[in-house]
């Protein structure tokens, strides 16, 4: 991606179409021209290096002519890129100049006996891409007609390459025919290269004519905006099935561990019931992330509700800290917690709620030794709606203001050793935002001056909030 996009600023400041406004079609067009161009002279001058040696020998005029063909194609680049000439008329010039180049070599090598005219069907299949179907068509009709020519005046044509050598075995097809057939299969496959990419050339075009449209009109970019939402809903539908799927050999795995793992320790076999256990955690971990990506799936499907009850604020947060507790010992952390009195009967959904709390108090926990987690509640007013506010401050290890958001980018993988917390799936933090929102809020962070992170969690204490995410 980095060498594409090198690539691509390196085009523009040849081509002079950066902030210019040129369109997709416009850009194509010139860049095709320009390396189509380039290619012909290459193929063009490998042709002669291989035969103009033989051709010296036998026809020097023809040889020397044939050497100059190559340089015809070197000015059509520079024009194409560093002039304001149009785009049609160059490209008619440079389909004239290969046509003639190719059809008066192949005239004097034995017309459509010579391999060289097989290049011939590449002027309609180049006209299409570069001008349309109609003009593809046009010169269908041209190398069909010099096709013909070459057969009809087949006895007028110098001979080829294999007559001039004398091998040509009399046993086998006569020149004539060879002729006649090679003229019907390449006008056919003229045609037919025209045809196919006829259909690539209008699905740029209309892109491109959809694109201009988009940035003009406002409705059009509404219309945009809503694709991509139906696109995306379909994603998260599918994403959603998917992992359905995963979880059931899931299950099945995490069952036969715990089976084995119970068995191993019947025979006294701690080593095998060791290698189970990890089995079963890397499995239940596995699930685990399963299930998230179940939810934001569905969060985004927009399958998920906000079912408000009265919660007692107070009571939840309690409970939270206390399950959690044990494993904020096992890392030598300590968690405070402080509720406003006036938080014990709310409207929310308290089964949400309970899930972003502790989702943030787990976050906190596995990135702080030996340091305090404060957990805060309390109500606010915004935009006239009460709020509940619940911060989670942690000591532990820091991240920058300028990658704070990458905390709620699921999937995010940084490969910086002192950034552990961007490391891994980050699937509950990117979760628990996607909650907040359904519930009226959202979830915001920023450093702590403790050092770690400082997580603020708001949600509706009204019914509002079902509306809201509605």
């Amino acid at each position: 991606m980095v060498f594409y996009a090198r690539l691509e600023r390196f085009w523009e400041r040849l081509s002079g179409d950066a902030g210019r406004g040129v369109s997709l079609l416009q850009s194509s067009r010139k860049r095709l021209l320009t390396f189509t161009a380039l290619l012909t002279f290459a193929v063009a001058l490998l042709w002669v290096a291989l035969t103009g040696p033989a051709m010296l020998q036998q026809r020097p005029l023809l040889a020397f002519a044939c050497a100059t063909v190559p340089f015809f194609f070197l000015p059509f680049p520079y024009l194409a890129l560093r002039t304001s000439l149009d785009l049609d008329v160059l490209a008619l010039g440079y389909l004239t100049t290969l046509y003639v180049a190719v059809a008066l070599t192949a005239a004097t090598l034995g017309g459509a006996v010579s391999t060289t005219s097989f290049f011939l069907m590449l002027v309609p299949l180049l006209a299409t891409l570069l001008m349309g179907i109609r003009a593809g068509l046009f010169w269908v009709t041209i190398v069909a007609l010099t096709y013909a020519g070459f057969d009809i005046f087949r006895g007028l044509l110098p001979a080829p390459a294999f007559e001039l050598t004398g091998h040509w075995p009399t046993d086998q097809v006569g020149v004539s025919e060879v002729s006649r057939w090679n003229a019907i299969m390449m006008t056919l496959l003229a045609l037919a290269a025209s045809l196919s990419v006829a259909n690539f050339r209008a699905v740029v075009s209309r892109s491109s004519a959809l694109l201009a449209d988009a940035t003009d009109k406002t409705q059009d970019a509404v219309r945009a905006r809503a694709v991509a939402e139906t696109v995306n809903r379909l994603r998260a539908e599918f994403i959603a099935n998917v992992s359905h799927e995963l979880r059931t050999p899931l299950n099945a795995i995490i069952g036969y561990s715990e089976l084995l793992i119970e068995t191993a320790g019947e025979r006294g076999d701690e080593v095998g019931a060791a290698d189970n256990r990890r089995v079963l955690e890397a499995a239940a971990k596995l699930r685990s992330m399963v299930n998230d990506i179940m939810k934001l799936s569905a969060i985004d499907a927009g399958r998920v509700g906000v079912e408000i009850e009265e919660v007692n604020i107070e009571a939840l947060a309690r409970d939270a800290v206390a399950a959690l507790a044990q494993a904020a010992a096992r890392n030598g952390n300590r968690i405070d917690l402080s509720c406003e009195e006036d938080l014990t009967q709310c409207r929310t959904d308290g089964v949400k709620l309970d899930s972003c709390l502790r989702t943030l108090l787990s976050h906190a926990i596995a990135f702080t030794r030996d340091g305090t987690i404060k957990v805060r509640a309390s109500a606010t007013q915004e935009s006239g709606r009460a709020m509940l506010c619940l911060e989670v401050e942690d000591s532990g290890e820091g991240v920058e203001q300028a990658a704070i958001e990458c905390l709620f980018e699921p999937f995010a993988q940084t490969g910086d050793a002192k950034l552990a917390r961007l490391d891994g799936p980050a699937l509950g933090l990117a979760l628990c935002r996607r909650l907040a929102r359904l519930m009226g809020g959202d979830l915001a962070a920023k450093p702590s001056s403790a050092g770690g992170v400082h997580f603020t969690l708001t949600v509706g204490l009204d019914a509002d909030a079902e509306r809201a995410a509605a």
